[in-house]
């Protein structure tokens, strides 16, 4: 065949490949030759004799120019795997993150030596891959999470049925003191009825977890009252350690007694629980006449900007909790955040070193629906 004729068939092949190719020539990688699809990877831009890395300046930072030179120096051909590449869209003008398998060779082109390089863009099927590798992560993260969850249920449930047996044996030996018989009868009731807010407080986490919100019951009440109420359970706890804010005197409005009463002995129980011990936990009141706020605050370690933004999630706890040693959901948070979006608020944090965390709870005053 002759020389004629074997152009020929390359350029028949080279130029109707449905796969883009390209001819580099010299080392400064002059764009001796490319088909059409080869030009479509930079959007039709004009490379034709022109060095590459001039052409195309975006590949300078790639690792395209070290393999070129190293290809055309030893004659080794060279496959590329997945080749980070970022190349700008000539008709948008960003930056485009891109990857390509690349089959670069060393051949004689016109007497010289040039490179020919067969790219395919693999970008699709390696985003695909990161979304399922980040799924995969997601996935074993929760799977964590549940089974840090599960065994902290069965810790806090543990207690309030060993209570309750244990009770239950005094009774049984048929103990005819009435004020033993009382205090039994009220440590059972006690218990039982924390046993019941957990599994509340759990299948209320499930329904804001599946979308399905909680559903209140809304009614005229006091927000200081309720105030006063948590307090003073948590007081026999906790011992006087409290102290309440309001600037506006009693505030009515429509909200869900209960569920502003779960909101607060949730934030104040954390308050306590991760603030500094003794420390005084304020909860300070305001209102104006269409929405009130509601903030929580303790001294202590901050929580940091980045824990912040999960902060609110199911299963979520911050460093600080993890290391406190003591047991906990990772929901509590998640129902504050549930109810108080229940009543058409928000909740927010503001942490720092120096002024401590503060929980803000913002709803309207009528939270009925409309």
């Amino acid at each position: 065949m002759s020389r004629e004729s074997e152009d020929k068939n390359f350029d028949a092949i080279f130029y109707g490949s449905e796969s883009p190719m390209v001819i580099f020539k010299g080392t400064d990688m002059v764009v001796e030759k490319y088909n059409k699809k080869y030009h479509e990877i930079y959007h039709n831009r004009a490379i034709l004799g022109q060095p590459l890395f001039k052409a195309v300046p975006e590949l300078k930072d790639s690792p395209f120019p070290n393999i070129l030179k190293k290809v055309y120096e030893s004659g080794e051909p060279f496959i590329t795997r997945e080749a980070y590449a970022r190349i700008i869209n000539m008709d948008s003008g960003k930056l485009e993150e891109r990857y390509f398998d690349t089959t670069f060779s060393r051949i004689s082109f016109d007497g010289e030596f040039c490179i020919l390089a067969v790219p395919r863009e693999v970008t699709d099927r390696v985003e695909v891959r990161k979304k399922l590798e980040v799924s995969l992560r997601e996935l074993e993260e929760e799977r964590e999470l549940r089974e840090r969850f599960v065994s902290a249920l069965s810790h806090d449930l543990r207690t309030p049925l060993a209570v309750v047996t244990m009770c239950a044996l005094i009774l049984k030996r048929k103990n005819e003191d009435a004020d033993t018989i009382l205090e039994m009868a009220d440590r059972i009731t006690t218990s039982v009825a924390r046993a019941d807010r957990m599994i509340r407080d759990l299948l209320d986490a499930n329904r804001i977890k599946a979308g399905q919100g909680i559903p209140l019951s809304i009614e005229e009440c006091v927000l200081d009252e309720c105030v006063k109420f948590v307090i003073a359970d948590l007081e026999e706890l906790y011992g006087a350690r409290f102290k309440v804010e309001s600037t506006n005197g009693a505030i009515h409005g429509f909200w869900d007694n209960m569920g502003i009463h779960r909101i607060l002995e949730n934030l104040v129980s954390n308050a306590v629980k991760y603030g500094t011990p003794y420390s005084t936990i304020t909860v300070k009141l305001s209102a104006t006449s269409d929405a009130v706020e509601i903030q929580v605050h303790n001294e202590g370690a901050p929580i940091s900007a980045e824990e912040q933004l999960d902060l609110f999630n199911h299963y979520s706890r911050s460093k600080s909790a993890e290391g406190s040693g003591l047991t906990g959901w990772g929901i509590g948070l998640a129902l504050v955040k549930g109810l108080t979006e229940a009543h058409h608020g928000s909740v927010s944090v503001h942490s720092t070193e120096v002024d401590g965390t503060t929980f803000t709870i913002n709803m309207p005053r009528d939270s009925r629906p409309l």
